[in-house]
């Protein structure tokens, strides 16, 4: 157990070790800024009060319960979020010390040796566990240091961890369900994701009837423990409990299969294929399939979902220049809030559309190290052409969803205003971040073409702009700083002047990366089992 766990350790501290850094720091930064968000005074308590009975609010960040301290209004505001994420490090954590090993091979060389068939996941829940145990630390460590009260500390950091633990006992399960690391996976988000939807439904909804179903939802446990406003530690013990009782089901299914198997195999395709997957293209639009239906539904229904509150922007947060300020550093510039928040949420989502570009071109190098890529071009099928089969989805796709995202983010205003200047205004400030997005995909698109293992690159760029994006306009970082990503040079409309420079000049680099990232793939050795 110890030598497996330690095997572990090292081949996974990386991953553990920047999801820690980084969820770490969320509450911590909006603690800090409380005051500088939050005006003393009636004001203070108007705009609170407008955010505590806003349904779209509840659904997104959960039931307020005492947003009138530094610590209710920051658990409030990120608690939610970070416990979700949380979660998603601790699944994927799990699924890729388990299944992915055992797709690899590499959990049947650990088992030939005097190892119990248990010990692998036991290390691998036992890291990802531990990891949350550290990250909850971590966060009450730095909300006592941030002035907050330390039992409110401690309930919040232990009520995230413990959301972590449950999710990564649910990924223990569905990796001896399932027989693919991609299928555990998509299980697993599906089943959080799904989880947080209903949540956010029932704690939107206002009737009390409904309202006392979210006892039943994982994902309000943390919260309904009350930190920072009259804890009720008790809570913590249902998602031990759950995590308990999901552990144990993990080693009892993997004690019911054979290694390499799975309780719910894989049933066999077609005996002939359909005439669309007789070529890269059709095969490489099969594989994207479900992530292209998947991001674009998703992507819609939060632009939908987050645009909604733009509605009540001016009412609550009319007259305080603080939160002006500070949508302002998000992007915008602009003196209107409407706009302000729309252009704030517009860079907020363009980080999040690039996650699907690169998880895209991604796709490739799994094909290849999977064996399936060698396969592919053992046939007439060119190199470019297969880069070409994933690479123009990414690009398609990318493409199409930021415009969207510029058209439906502003929806809700405009029908309310009877106007339709602010989606034309969103949409050509989307359009000018379409250099931004082709400069990401085409790193992606370079590293897979001469350094494939350096394909986290791009992954640290993308989450280097989501930092810049979220957090360092909280920790009043420096301009130069926040500007140091893919869209802080271009022109953020409408507030700011078009400016074609920055545009041609990102252009021309995103598209110079492709032709190295096409010109590195036709040269280089491909991957396979």
């Amino acid at each position: 157990m110890t030598t497996v766990g330690r095997l572990y350790l090292r081949r996974h501290r990386i991953f553990y070790l920047v999801w820690i850094l980084v969820l770490a720091s969320f509450l911590p930064l909006t603690a800090l800024k409380y005051h500088d968000l939050v005006p003393a005074g009636q004001a203070g308590a108007a705009m609170l009060a407008g955010l505590a009975a806003n349904p779209t609010m509840k659904a997104i960040l959960g039931l307020p319960f005492d947003l009138s301290t530094a610590g209710g209004f920051t658990f409030w505001r990120v608690g939610g979020f970070t416990a979700a994420a949380t979660g998603i490090m601790a699944g994927l954590g799990v699924v890729r010390a388990t299944r992915a090993e055992e797709e690899d091979g590499r959990l049947e060389l650990i088992r030939s040796a005097a190892v119990d068939r248990h010990t692998p996941l036991a290390a691998a829940l036992g890291l990802s566990m531990a990891a949350c145990l550290v990250l909850g630390g971590v966060i009450a460590a730095s909300m006592i240091g941030a002035g907050t009260p330390a039992a409110g500390s401690v309930a919040g950091g232990l009520g995230i961890a413990l959301t972590g633990t449950m999710i990564a006992a649910l990924a223990g399960v569905a990796a001896q369900v399932f027989e693919s690391a991609r299928t555990a996976r998509a299980v697993t988000m599906g089943i959080l994701g799904g989880l947080y939807l209903v949540r956010g439904l029932i704690d939107a909804s206002g009737e009390p009837g409904l309202v006392r179903w979210g006892w039943a939802m994982p994902m309000d446990w943390a919260a309904y423990a009350r930190p920072y406003a009259g804890e009720r530690w008790w809570v913590l013990t249902l998602p031990l409990a759950l995590t308990a009782i999901l552990t144990w089901l993990a080693f009892a299914l993997e004690s019911r299969r054979d290694l390499g198997s799975a309780i719910i195999g894989e049933r066999p395709g077609p005996a002939t294929a359909a005439p669309g997957l007789s070529g890269a293209w059709g095969l490489a639009l099969r594989l994207h399939r479900g992530g292209l239906i998947g991001w674009g539904l998703g992507i819609s229904l939060s632009c939908l979902f987050m645009g909604s509150l733009s509605l009540t922007v001016d009412r609550i947060y009319q007259n305080q220049p603080s939160v002006a300020k500070l949508l302002q550093e998000l992007g915008s510039g602009s003196s209107e809030l409407v706009i302000a928040f729309q252009t704030a949420m517009l860079g907020i989502m363009t980080t999040v559309i690039s996650l699907a570009g690169v998880s895209m071109i991604a796709r490739l190098r799994g094909e290849e190290t999977e064996g399936r890529a060698e396969a592919m071009l053992a046939t007439a099928t060119s190199r470019p052409r297969l880069l070409a089969s994933h690479l123009l989805p990414a690009l398609a796709l990318t493409g199409l969803l930021l415009p969207i995202a510029g058209v439906l983010l502003p929806l809700w205003q405009a029908v309310h205003d009877d106007s339709a200047r602010l989606p034309w205004q969103l949409l050509g400030a989307a359009a000018a971040f379409l250099p931004g997005m082709l400069l990401v995909i085409g790193l992606a698109t370079a590293l897979l073409g001469l350094w494939p293992r350096g394909l986290w690159i791009a992954w640290a760029l993308v989450g280097w702009t989501a930092l810049t994006t979220w957090l360092l306009p909280l920790a009043d970082a420096p301009g130069w700083l926040i500007r140091l990503q893919p869209w802080g040079h271009l022109p953020h409309l409408p507030t700011d002047p078009m400016n074609w420079t920055p545009v041609l000049v990102e252009t021309a680099i995103g598209a110079g990366l492709l032709a190295v990232g096409l010109i590195g793939y036709r040269r280089r050795d491909v991957a396979g089992r």
